[in-house]
């Protein structure tokens, strides 16, 4: 629960520092305060503009009502809207508090030092194709600065999550200055002026709660692959996969990658989708195994499964260039996916399967954070702090809580574990074993089944089981050949064990029968097992023959199965006469099979 503190601790940091940015600074006249100025509140956009249109030719016709207001509003562009301009001038505040700070002539961007920025926040800066800044030289015409996330940064240009561009407001008066944006997929963007040490101050604090953020991920990526290698659980695989795919996903999106290792033209939007991609497609397959759907939730195992292969058509997307498509596609999963976790994880909470409280909460966090985000990019919600950032703390929370899922999972295991080693060690001094098989024998399943009956039936979960008969066993000892009636019993037990999961109960009910207990599982997954012991039984090519020669032939042995599964008015005895009456039936029907027995309720 310590890390739960600390991401508290985290969102509630946050918080403060970007409505000072988004709301409360908005407000501040360039009197009031000269840290931060919103361009918004006296810039003028031209929106849908042609494509080809240049700044000689804008600034030709200033006259022209082609430009209105921004009004305050983040500027949306993409979409219907895939190239905008804006013009404005630095208020005559500003350039006197400039004053004195560098020279009065020269080039406008260069020889001066960095006091003011002007800085281009997108909601999500690898999505902002281009970014061009247009303003007045001293020879006449306009310097060009061009950057985005599809170009080179220009000389000069700092390594920042946004885009930036160092300015000296004393070198050009009242002059309109131009900022051309272009962009495919829509995206939300702030414009403003801050002084370089407001900037790097809240570079830092950003610098600093996404590390926290982003060294936990890393850390939960280490424990539970480690857990992987040690327990060889697949589930501790697929939540490191996960985990891992989610904190680069968080790390290209809010830009992380372009502040450090500087802009990569397409590389980093192309990542961004791989992770995105990825993270949908590891989630799903971590729900799945975690949950055991493919027991008794079929359908539902096949649907989530079926969404997670769609994000790995989102992945590809992203890498060959075909942003809209994967933008789309990332954010419907984004809502979908959840909104399956969260009913899924409560399907199982319900059943009484273990650990699932864990896994609920954990998908609501999620499910709130990952569809503020998806209903964000679809328009829905409004763009700011909490939607912003409804990912990445959605992620952190859910990371918590899947972790202690799996803890109280391995707690679970390992108590499973104990009494099995326990029970092991007992059966030579209870007389549990079979002489024959090696395998826990009539007395043990007697009382394991009787066990597992009645917390299935307290937990509402599942039980099958299997019994196991060995067709024509009893004319194998007429035929002395290569194959002893003790060889296939062997053999059989062998196969059985082989065939069946680690937790499962093989035992002996001596003469030609076995037993197999399949704890958590249905009728469709119990048929499957069977059918595996069956054929691979009948592969090995038991087969007796007549040594002494007077008939000359042989028999082929096989497998009877009857198959049933725990009903609601299913005792012990019942259970045990189902499955007797299942492998008679096979028998009936000719032998070599298995039949499925369901009760009557």
């Amino acid at each position: 629960m310590k890390c739960t503190a600390i991401l508290i601790i985290f969102a509630a940091l946050l918080a403060p520092s970007s409505f000072a940015q988004n709301g409360g600074r908005q407000k501040a006249t360039a009197q009031e305060s000269l840290s931060l100025i919103p361009l918004q509140t006296m810039a003028e956009l031209y929106a849908n503009a042609d494509p080809a249109l240049t700044v000689e030719k804008l600034a030709g016709h200033e006259g022209d009502p082609l430009f209105s207001p921004v009004g305050g509003k983040m500027i949306a562009v993409g979409a219907k809207n895939p190239v905008i301009w804006l013009r404005f001038t630095i208020p005559e505040a500003l350039r006197s508090a400039g004053a004195g700070t560098g020279e009065k002539s020269g080039a406008a961007w260069s020889g001066l030092p960095p006091q003011w920025l002007l800085v281009v926040r997108p909601s999500f800066s690898i999505i902002l194709d281009q970014v061009e800044l247009y303003v007045p030289s001293v020879e006449g015409g306009f310097e060009s600065f061009a950057t985005g996330a599809l170009r080179k940064a220009f000389p000069g240009e700092a390594f920042s999550r946004y885009f930036v561009f160092q300015l000296s407001p004393t070198a050009f008066g009242g002059e309109y200055c131009y900022l051309r944006l272009s962009s495919t997929t829509e995206v939300k963007v702030d414009v403003f002026l801050e002084t370089s040490l407001a900037r790097d101050s809240q570079e830092k604090i950003d610098f600093f709660l996404y590390g926290v953020l982003f060294g936990f991920l890393a850390a939960m990526f280490l424990y539970s692959l480690a857990l992987f290698f040690s327990l060889k659980d697949k589930s501790y695989l697929f939540y490191s996969l996960y985990t891992l795919s989610a904190g680069l996903w968080l790390f290209f999106l809010h830009g992380f990658s372009k502040a450090l290792f500087g802009q990569s033209p397409g590389t980093d939007q192309a990542m961004l989708w791989v992770w995105v991609g990825l993270m949908l497609a590891w989630g799903s397959v971590f729900v799945a195994h975690f949950l055991r759907l493919k027991d008794g939730l079929a359908a539902l195992n096949r649907l989530v499964l079926a969404l997670g292969a769609l994000g790995i058509v989102v992945s590809v997307a992203g890498l060959l260039g075909w942003y809209d498509i994967a933008f789309s596609l990332s954010h419907y999963l984004g809502i979908i996916l959840p909104i399956l976790g969260i009913a899924t994880a409560l399907i199982r909470l319900i059943q009484g399967f273990p650990s699932s409280l864990y896994f609920f909460v954990a998908w609501i966090f999620l499910g709130i954070g990952g569809l503020a985000f998806a209903l964000m990019g679809l328009k829905a919600l409004p763009v700011n702090f909490w939607t912003i950032n409804s990912s990445a703390i959605g992620v952190a929370l859910q990371s918590v809580f899947l972790l202690v899922a799996l803890s109280d999972r391995f707690r679970r295991l390992e108590g499973e574990t104990e009494r099995l080693e326990k029970i092991q060690a007992n059966y030579e001094a209870l007389n549990l074993t079979d002489e024959n098989t090696g395998l826990p024998n009539k007395r043990f399943l007697m009382a394991e089944l009787g066990t597992l009956v009645e917390k299935a039936k307290q937990r509402k979960t599942m039980l099958s089981l299997l019994l196991i008969d060995v067709d024509n066993f009893g004319c194998l000892s007429d035929f002395l050949g290569s194959a002893k009636p003790e060889d296939v019993l062997a053999g059989l037990a062998s196969i059985a064990k082989a065939s069946t999961r680690e937790g499962d109960r093989v035992c002996s009910l001596g003469g030609d029968r076995l037993a197999v207990i399949l704890p958590g599982i249905g009728a469709q997954a119990a048929l499957k097992a069977a059918e595996r012991i069956r054929v691979r039984f009948a592969q090995e090519g038991y087969r007796g023959d007549d040594s002494g020669g007077h008939t000359g032939e042989s028999l082929m042995v096989s497998l009877s199965i009857g198959v049933v599964e725990l009903g609601k008015d299913d005792d012990l005895d019942s259970l045990l006469d189902r499955s007797d009456r299942a492998v008679h039936e096979a028998k009936v029907q000719g032998k070599n099979r298995s039949v499925y027995l369901r009760s009557v309720e």
